[in-house]
């Protein structure tokens, strides 16, 4: 629970780092919930939103495959949205390849 609970707390600073323009700081604090691999998916959303605006195409894709992964292995949870979010953070690395791809042209 205690994890949980920093996990959370890096969230809500990382929002605040947001709103403030503090992106580097922002960027940090999400990266650290994914690294622990944190099942919620805000992190994963922002961090993929904020690479998408930065171009960062590899980070961008390296964000949404970490959130399918951890998705993917809580398919029997008993949170009501985890299929939802697993298929929605498919279809945005599909779009991400295909920008890459694109891009690379």
């Amino acid at each position: 629970m205690q994890n949980m609970d920093k996990q959370t707390e890096r969230n809500l600073m990382g929002i605040n780092f947001e709103k403030s323009g503090n992106m580097l700081k922002a960027i940090d604090l999400y990266e650290a919930n994914i690294l622990d691999g944190f099942d919620g998916n805000h992190p994963y959303d922002r961090l993929a939103i904020i690479y998408k605006k930065q171009q960062r195409i590899d980070d961008e894709i390296r964000v949404l495959e970490k959130a399918i992964e951890v998705f993917g292995k809580n398919k029997n949870s008993e949170r009501n949205d985890q299929l939802i979010k697993l298929r929605k953070f498919e279809d945005r690395l599909i779009k991400a390849q295909n920008r890459r791809a694109v891009d690379s042209n």
